[in-house]
């Protein structure tokens, strides 16, 4: 969860929904690691903060406390918590970026509509008339700034081969033509860092950017 707000109900719902499906994979006995967390590195906390007039560190901080606190109050049996404003998240996330190939990763300006409440970047075909956020329904923002890219295109045909030849890595099964359909459109290659803000995680060889927060999260 972001922490641009206390917990909501529906956090709850899903961290119980989690803790038993961990207990049960328990009980019968396999070896089950339990992680939860905070998501921090986003521009939507960041608003949130400037909103009430807070440092963005402290807003962060008394939030993700509030998500820890749960812990006990719902009693759940996670076996690591991790905020993506802690170093060790920091680490990992810039070696992996360390670890790109070169000819994978570019750097060029761009231009999109872009939803803060999603932290996403749509297409107008996506929108509602163009410009409303189908999610939140309000207007994207116009944003234009110099990114670094991830040549996922160049993947498209791989992907495509591979699936292929070992259909059972999609799962489930009726996803499989979906999941085609959408490879043989062809991959858009992805934005995988911010420019406009600098609260998140350095571009290692770049200190002008940050790592797009669904990039850094999802590590």
């Amino acid at each position: 969860p972001y922490v641009n707000a206390k917990p909501h109900i529906g956090y709850a719902l899903e961290c119980v929904q989690t803790d038993a499906r961990a207990r049960f994979e328990r009980l019968v006995g396999r070896d089950v690691f339990f992680l939860t967390g905070t998501d921090e590195n986003s521009l939507k906390n960041v608003q949130a903060a400037e909103k009430i007039g807070e440092d963005v560190t402290k807003f962060v901080d008394e939030h993700a406390e509030k998500f820890k606190e749960l812990k006990s109050i719902l009693d759940i049996s996670y076996d690591d918590f991790i905020r993506t404003t802690e170093q060790r998240h920091f680490i990992g996330a810039q070696k992996l970026w360390r670890q790109f190939k070169s000819e994978d990763v570019y750097k060029k300006q761009y231009k999109g509509l872009y939803c803060v409440g999603c932290e996403a970047f749509y297409t107008e075909d996506e929108l509602i008339d163009g410009s409303v956020c189908p999610e939140h329904k309000k207007p994207c923002d116009v944003v234009e700034e110099e990114n670094y890219f991830f040549k996922l295109s160049a993947y498209t045909d791989a992907l495509i081969n591979h699936y292929e030849a070992n259909p059972q890595a999609i799962r489930p099964e009726s996803a499989y033509n979906e999941v085609m359909s959408f490879l043989r459109s062809g991959l858009q290659d992805l934005s995988i860092s911010r420019s406009t803000f600098d609260w998140g995680i350095e571009v290692p060889w770049d200190s002008a950017q940050v790592v797009y927060v669904w990039f850094d999260a999802l590590l």
